[in-house]
């Protein structure tokens, strides 16, 4: 886990998304137990309170459960739930490239190329 201390995004929040990543990619499979909050916060070197505040806002999000005396599991994860985060995901993705089209004045239809090159691009690889 990679941790930017200069980042401008709190720590907290980058474990948070890390992790959440790697729940929703499928790296981190239902019911598979999170690090213990003091192993990971001696492993990245941060304050305990921080690696809870990190757990607590996966909890809230639905992501991991609190299990007394064992620390935190991964959730089952609803496949519609899974696709619609990737979708909000790919969208917000989209839309940054959208906005750099704009500023570089590349015309709509050199957008939808360059998108249609990269699709098939990819089915190559």
């Amino acid at each position: 886990m990679k941790i930017l201390q200069n980042s401008g995004v709190p720590i907290y929040q980058q474990i948070a998304e890390q992790f959440k990543a790697d729940i929703l990619a499928g790296k981190m499979r239902q019911g598979e137990y999170l690090p213990s909050i003091r192993g990971l916060a001696k492993d990245l070197r941060i304050s305990v309170i921080t690696t809870m505040k990190a757990y607590e806002e996966l909890e809230q999000q639905g992501l991991i459960t609190a299990v007394q005396g064992k620390g935190y599991y991964v959730n089952a994860q609803d496949s519609e739930m899974l696709k619609e985060q990737h979708m909000r995901k790919m969208e917000e993705h989209l839309i940054n490239a959208i906005s750099a089209a704009r500023i570089a004045g590349v015309s709509d239809s050199e957008l939808v190329g360059t998108l249609q090159i990269l699709l098939n691009a990819k089915d190559e690889v």
